[in-house]
């Protein structure tokens, strides 16, 4: 199940998501735990991010009979493009969905005195037909949506129509969606919790800390 607060957001309203958030918020949470706790929420958001992929009809042969079945269209890439590091631990839960997507990282960090991002790593190709393909771009935190807007950036200039392109968070910010928003109307946004607001210091409140250190215990 789905709410939607903003046009452009979909919240993923289920128990086990709040439950999942709830442990992921707790500061007592272990590293180990968080990461496998990060993993199991993810899938329930990717798994509603991609409810609308294109299919085709095929007829296979099943033990006794033929059967019209529904596939993923193979005319239409799917491309997973995490941005480093927090969107590691989704790009892998993601890859395991959908098997016969591509993953492609994006390098973005952000500065910590201007909270501008910084791209220092960019691996997407220039082979693939960006005007079909469906693109989800992952990032655990949408906090001020700069790094969001800035591999949106680099996604459209290759070609791509925003209405393609989906963002998917553990949680967001009112911040990061009126910015990201204003920049690409007409992107989707799928989270699981729509927080309260960002901090002085850019970070999202209540939140659950730095996703990035918690997922891979650097704190």
């Amino acid at each position: 199940m789905s709410t939607a607060l903003h046009p452009a957001v979909t919240v993923c309203d289920h128990p086990l998501v709040a439950h999942n958030l709830s442990i992921l918020r707790d500061k007592n949470t272990s590293t180990e735990q968080f990461r496998a706790t990060m993993t199991r929420l993810g899938k329930f958001i990717f798994m509603a991010a991609t409810a609308d992929l294109p299919m085709t009809r095929t007829i296979v042969e099943t033990p006794l009979t033929k059967a019209e079945c529904k596939m993923l269209s193979p005319e239409v890439p799917i491309l997973i493009a995490p941005i480093l590091r927090a969107g590691l631990i989704l790009s892998e839960l993601a890859i395991d969905i959908v098997p016969s997507a591509s993953v492609y990282h994006i390098g973005l960090y952000r500065d910590e005195e201007t909270f501008q991002p910084v791209t220092y790593y960019n691996k997407l190709p220039s082979t693939i037909d960006y005007s079909v393909a469906r693109i989800f771009v992952l990032d655990p935190m949408l906090a001020t949506g700069g790094s969001a807007v800035a591999a949106v950036d680099i996604i459209k200039k290759l070609g791509t129509d925003v209405a393609n392109i989906t963002f998917v968070s553990i949680i967001a910010a009112p911040e990061g969606i009126q910015h990201l928003t204003e920049q690409h109307p007409g992107i989707r946004i799928y989270t699981g919790s729509v927080d309260e607001r960002l901090n002085d210091k850019a970070y999202i409140v209540p939140g659950l800390g730095d996703a990035g250190d918690r997922t891979f215990g650097t704190m």
